[in-house]
């Protein structure tokens, strides 16, 4: 159990490598980082004098975090690195990072992902978040030195960083799985969900040539546990019977356009018009599209936690999406599933009929547990608690 801290302890004091966000890139990473920020402001309004939390950003990010140095004990830093530049970038995390927080008289520093530094952390405490194992459990996705490189990076996460966080019990068991470290030093603390920004309607969907309810929508990126082929085949057979089921597919995520084998099965199954790219999007269109959709669909079979259907279900959308990884945990076993998640028949049998919306007092309570407070309060804990132990 995460302690609670008290009055008579002195000050927190952190930092937060945000070196590694790539704007419009790095994806739910990012959602996660951003949301986390906004969580930590509201918690800090509410009580500014007990904490204070340095962000430190790239030459590329700085201007989307400026937006959450407020109040004024959260500080930012514009680093002299970029984050688009990777090799220069983990030079930096490892020959500089750790000396200019030496000299910032800084501790204590949150990595929000995988890639703690190798070097120059002597005397810096770090807790590390691990969001997933993706190239130790589908190697095939990446090279052989990605695979390698990656799986060097969990291990020095997991053995150098005082506290892990994992994002649910599924990656959490996963990385036990995988990786000797102590069960007392890893704990499951979710990821923040907000939805409260939204724009006009009218505007977004006349831009996609789309009406309310009359489309489905996704986010994703392309890469194969997505699971993208199998939904467009399940496209392809409503199509080829002209079932009323069949409805235009909006996609949104990080990159352009359609490439590889999803090209090819667009071919195949005739479904060139009824796919539209959106590519990286600003949150207030994605909500948009996420209220007016008919329904939202997420094929994956593999994500450490899966924001999107959690998004979905807050703007009281149905959801269906698979039993894989840590999905049904996620989603408190409250959307429409998928028994087999690479079958298109079962897809498209299960989007002709009608799909489910959790009771508005379910769903609450549920999403209530990804409060941005809420779940920025626990991460204050947990630093609180790396501190005093260091």
């Amino acid at each position: 159990m995460l302690k609670q801290h008290t009055s008579a302890e002195k000050k927190l004091r952190f930092a937060i490598d945000l070196t590694w966000v790539r704007h419009g890139i790095v994806g739910g990473t990012e959602s996660f980082v951003c949301n986390l920020m906004e969580g930590f402001q509201e918690c800090l309004i509410k009580d500014p004098g007990k904490t204070e939390i340095l962000m430190l950003a790239s030459k590329d990010n700085y201007d989307v975090f400026r937006k959450y140095a407020s109040p004024r004990c959260i500080k930012i830093l514009k680093c002299n690195v970029l984050s688009a530049d990777q090799k220069k970038r983990l030079l930096w995390q490892n020959l500089k990072m750790g000396k200019m927080l030496k000299k910032l008289d800084v501790s204590l520093l949150l990595e929000p992902v995988y890639s703690k530094p190798f070097l120059g952390m002597d005397g810096i405490c770090c807790v590390t978040v691990i969001h997933d194992l993706q190239a130790w459990l589908f190697p095939e996705y990446f090279s052989k030195k990605r695979v390698a490189w990656m799986k060097c990076c969990w291990r020095n996460s997991v053995r150098t960083s005082a506290k892990l966080v994992a994002i649910s019990d599924y990656t959490k068991q996963s990385i036990l799985e995988r990786i000797p470290c102590p069960k007392d030093r890893i704990c499951v603390i979710y990821n923040p969900i907000v939805m409260n920004n939204h724009v006009s309607e009218e505007g977004v969907l006349k831009q996609y040539g789309m009406k309310t309810k009359q489309y489905y929508y996704t986010v994703s990126s392309q890469v194969p546990h997505k699971n993208l082929g199998t939904l467009l085949r399940a496209m392809g057979i409503l199509k080829k019977k002209h079932s009323p089921a069949m409805l235009p597919l909006i996609l949104s995520g990080v990159g352009n356009g359609v490439t590889g084998e999803l090209q090819q099965i667009l071919k195949e199954e005739m479904l060139e018009d009824d796919v539209i790219f959106t590519g990286f999007i600003a949150d207030e269109v994605r909500n948009t599209l996420y209220r007016n959709s008919k329904a939202f669909l997420f094929p994956s079979i593999f994500e450490g936690f899966g924001m999107p259907p959690l998004e979905a279900m807050a703007l009281q959308v149905p959801v269906l999406t698979t039993q894989c990884a840590s999905f049904r945990e996620v989603t408190g076993g409250l959307v429409n599933y998928i028994k087999e998640p690479k079958d298109p028949e079962e897809w498209a049998e299960r989007l002709e009929q009608e799909l489910k919306i959790p009771e508005e007092r379910d769903a609450e309570e549920l999403l209530d547990r990804y409060d941005k407070c809420r779940i920025a309060a626990q991460y204050l804990v947990l630093m609180e608690q790396t501190a005093a132990e260091s």
